[in-house]
């Protein structure tokens, strides 16, 4: 099978100006190539295909049987729909979600309401636009401010998480400013957060075993984490300053898989991830992360259809506790797609 990979790659002159989490969803030249070689692991011919501007005119050359597409997208509040779309107007298959499901995710507040719509629990939330914005008196403190269409954790940090109306102004004020986009304004969920891996669509979606996340503080978020070798390039960009040395030094959390939980909590959360993958209508692969509240209710945070997937990061390491290796990981999410095609 002829196979096109697309993705974003991160280069160092990313670094050289504004925030250093701009560009965390793009992937390094490392998770290429173990891509790379996992899909060929499986048998299959690739063609590695940078998303540019130029990426129509790249597939319509390349010719691929189907298109596994990490692509983040280049600009815009729907950018991880661009090359979904595209694969649609050319008549190419794909791996993952499609057009809608990419922008609606990308939309933390579209995510909530239809999760709402579907009866599954969500933080009351607020989108603001503006720092002057009026606060809607029903949300309850302590809440937390993130950008409304970002993942990674960009833009979060220790000032995310707020107490008072001063506060929110101004953290609102700075992500505004700072990303040029609007915020999300949720209730912080006091809790134990979990990270959800789930594989499939064809039928019963597989969910992958539960991963914990612990914090260092009582109050923790996951911030921001450069990947291993991204860092020579921060290096080389900005050296040392301030910011650097915060963010190489940032680690607040670790993560713990199979989460230590009872087996009604691990059916719930599991429960949960499937009705959300559902609602939202992912396919193929999805990483979403929840939080029990202190009502012992699950709360949906956000789904990411295209989470991160170097052997490293969370979910290919779910799947490895589930007995795959990374190839095995990889190409399940492949067949799944080609199944779903009419290819396999």
């Amino acid at each position: 099978m002829r196979v096109a990979l697309t993705y974003n790659l991160i280069r160092s002159y990313m670094f050289r100006t504004g925030p250093l989490d701009r560009f965390a969803e793009y992937d390094s030249q490392e998770t290429i190539a173990a891509l790379v070689a996992a899909i060929e692991a499986g048998g299959h011919e690739i063609t590695p295909l940078e998303a540019d501007e130029c990426i129509a005119e790249k597939l319509k050359a390349a010719r691929p049987d189907i298109v596994f597409n990490i692509a983040e997208g280049l600009r815009g509040e729907s950018r991880e729909s661009h090359v979904p779309a595209i694969c649609e107007m050319l008549g190419l298959p794909y791996t993952g979600s499609g057009p809608l499901t990419l922008a609606l995710c990308l939309n933390k507040a579209r995510t909530k309401e239809i999760l709402t719509l579907y009866g599954i629990p969500t933080a009351p939330f607020q989108v603001f636009r503006s720092p002057h914005d009026a606060l809607d008196s029903r949300l309850r403190w302590p809440l937390i401010v993130k950008l409304l269409h970002e993942g990674s954790s960009m833009g979060l940090s220790e000032h995310s998480v707020v107490d008072d109306e001063a506060a929110l102004r101004e953290q609102v004020a700075y992500l505004t400013q700072t990303y040029g986009e609007p915020c999300i304004v949720e209730e912080y969920i006091v809790g134990r957060e979990f990270t959800v891996g789930v594989l499939g669509g064809n039928g019963t979606p597989r969910v992958l075993p539960i991963i914990e996340v612990r914090f260092k503080k009582a109050r923790g978020i996951v911030l921001f984490e450069p990947d291993a070798p991204v860092i020579p390039l921060i290096l080389q960009e900005r050296g040392t300053d301030p910011e650097v040395e915060h963010v190489l030094h940032a680690a607040n959390h670790h993560a713990i898989c199979p989460a230590d939980i009872d087996d009604e909590l691990a059916q719930r959360i599991q429960d949960t991830a499937i009705r959300a993958f559902g609602a939202l209508g992912c396919r193929d692969w999805c990483r979403m992360e929840m939080r029990q509240g202190s009502d012992n209710q699950l709360y949906v945070l956000e789904l990411n259809p295209i989470a991160g997937i170097d052997p490293t990061y969370w979910l290919p390491r779910a799947a490895r506790v589930a007995g795959l290796s990374y190839a095995e990981f990889v190409n399940e999410i492949l067949g799944y797609a080609l199944v779903r095609t009419g290819l396999a």
